[in-house]
């Protein structure tokens, strides 16, 4: 029996330095590689300087926040609870 395929997810990794959100790239949430490789890049340049927040949304024109990462998250990535 075939494996169906995995359905895309577009997604974006944003960065804030001082106000505003900004894109820094795009990929397909649904492949684990590409996501993981995206999470542990941002938590190298963590390392590096805390300031920035990190947060993984949708490419949707009003971004849906997935995930984030900053200076009150110790580094570690944090599921974004949807409102209920």
């Amino acid at each position: 029996m075939p494996i169906a395929p995995t359905q895309r997810r577009p997604a974006q990794l944003q960065v804030n330095t001082a106000g505003a959100w900004k894109t820094v790239v795009t990929f397909d949430a649904s492949d684990d590689v590409d996501a993981t490789k995206v999470q542990e890049a941002v938590a190298a340049l963590h390392q590096v300087d805390q300031k920035p927040s990190w947060r993984i949304t949708t490419t949707a024109s009003y971004p849906v926040p997935l995930r984030h990462l900053g200076r009150n998250t110790y580094g570690l990535w944090i599921d974004t609870k949807e409102p209920q």
